[in-house]
This record gives C-alpha cells, structure tokens and sequence, in this order.
C-alpha cells in the first residue's frame, strides 16, 4: 500500500515562510497579549500599617507594588467618580488600574474595583493624585489618619458575573485557531499526501484523513485556467477546500494550483498536485481502475 501513496512537491517555500513568520509574529503576539488581558488573573490590595500605604495591582504572577509614607499625604478626601477615561493601563471588570482621566479630577492614578465611591489621595509632589476605591471609606480614611489600620483584598473578574466567564471561554476558543497559524504555513504542506486505494482516493492532511470514492470517475492532467476559493485555506504553496476551478466546483488538495491531476465524476470534481503526475495517473488507472485520459 506505501507504493501508491503520492506526497505533492512543495511550492512558494520561501513566500510561504516569509509571510507565515510574519502572520505568526502579529497573530501569536497579539494573542498572546490579549491572553494576558482577557484570561490571566490580577490582583488589587490595599494596606495601611506601620506608617505607610502600601497599594499592590498587576498580575498575580507578577504583582506591582507601590509604597507611600503616610506623612507624605498631604490631602485624603472621599469623593464621587464621573465616567472616565482610559489613558494607559488596563480597565477590565473588577480591575481598572494606570493613568486615567476624569472630568472632576484630571488625570489621575488609578487603582480600584472601577467602582464610582472613591478616595483622592494627594502627596506632597507635584504628580498625579492617586484614587483608591476602598469599600470601607470612613475606616480607610480613618488609617490615612494614623488612627488606625486597614487591610483589603479584591478579587477582580469573580464578581463580575457569568458572562466575564463565557467571555473568556469563547476568547479561549477563538485564541486555539490563531495559536495554529504557524502550523497552517509551516507543517500542513509536509503532511498533505494522497492515497490511492481500489475505487477510492484518501487525502491525508493535518487534521484528519478524507476519503473519495472514484469509482464511476476519469482522471487527467490539468492546467486551470482561473481557480477561485469558496470555502477553505488558499496561501501561497497550501490550497485545501471547495474552489472554482476553470468556473467549476472542485475539491482541491493541492500545493499549487498551475498545473495537477483533476479527476472527474457525475459527483465529484477533485484536483490533486502530486510530485509525479504520471506515477498518480498509473496508479489510477492500474489500481483503481478508472479510466486516465490524456487531455480534455
């Protein structure tokens, strides 16, 4: 059975790669980067002891961490929150944190659950103020003092309800796709191949095995004159799917669509690019038994 299966030569190597690298770069990189976003989980904290606030945001393999000596403050006032907008940092549900701006405040450091009752801290330097957003204002204002502690843990996306979580769960299955590019360019064309077996021919791809049955079919070289995608993958050196070829529909397993093996039936259009055309149409004919023609 190995005799008579037949592997296409592979075309448009260099473009192929080229392009593949480059789709791969910006497709993977982006992914990569909204992964971080949509799926990786943050932290947000506050805490007010010995002196100081200490203030933690980011990620939780990878926090940020900002002290503040409570003497510093010179100002600490509660206050109501506008819609506002991002600036730089990230605004997700539960967890807007980085430079913001607010009609009533100006740009400003945010750290908080995105919840509207806040707390404006201003330090003796010229920057930015910082807004917290504290579930317990009068006891975190309280600490600010010195009259006290505080301590705070959120949790940002779990309060946000089910739909941040099918959010997430579809982001998941569409990141999957983008995450095979570089299988698309790189390694499909080395595992497409044709099997020709009694009355039938397997493609063998990627992702799976089709099997097409010829037994009512004649095959012969082709040379289309125009091909078209309707449904399926067409880069350079890797076309798989439905096609028009030459106005008709046609499957098409092919490496290159100048010139293959297109064999014809009352159901069936499908065109091939084998290495050895000639070699494909013998084994046509001597083993499955379908008529080869020179030309049509």
């Amino acid at each position: 059975m190995s005799s008579f299966v037949f592997r296409p030569p592979q075309h448009s190597r260099t473009s192929r790669i080229l392009l593949g690298a480059l789709l791969s770069i910006l497709a993977v990189g982006g992914a990569l980067v909204g992964a971080g976003a949509m799926l990786l989980p943050r932290c947000l904290s506050y805490e007010v002891r010995d002196q100081q606030l200490l203030v933690t945001t980011g990620l939780k393999i990878k926090p940020s961490q900002r002290i503040i000596p409570l003497k510093r403050i010179t100002e600490a006032r509660p206050t109501r929150l506008e819609r506002g907008k991002r600036k730089a940092g990230t605004s997700l549900p539960g967890y807007c944190a980085g430079r913001f701006s607010f009609p009533e405040l100006g740009s400003v450091n945010l750290a908080s659950d995105c919840s509207r009752d806040a707390v404006v801290l201003q330090t003796g330097t010229s920057g930015r103020p910082l807004v917290l957003t504290p579930k317990n204002r009068a006891a975190f204002l309280e600490a600010i003092s010195g009259r006290g502690i505080y301590s705070e843990t959120f949790h940002p996306g779990e309060d946000a309800g089910p739909w941040w979580r099918v959010l997430q769960a579809v982001f998941g299955l569409i990141l999957l796709p983008v995450l095979a590019i570089p299988l698309i360019f790189f390694v499909s064309p080395q595992k497409l191949r044709y099997e020709i077996q009694p009355g039938a021919v397997e493609i063998h791809t990627l992702i799976g095995s089709r099997r097409f049955s010829i037994g009512n079919c004649f095959a012969h070289p082709c040379r289309p004159r125009s091909s078209m995608k309707t449904l399926g993958s067409s880069l350079p050196g890797y076309h798989t799917g439905r096609f028009r070829v030459d106005g008709l529909a046609t499957r098409v397993y092919a490496t290159t669509l100048k010139e293959g093996v297109l064999i014809e039936g009352p159901d069936l259009r499908l065109f091939l690019s084998p290495e050895n055309q000639e070699e494909l149409l013998g084994a046509l004919s001597n083993y499955a038994n379908i008529e080869v023609r020179e030309k049509v």
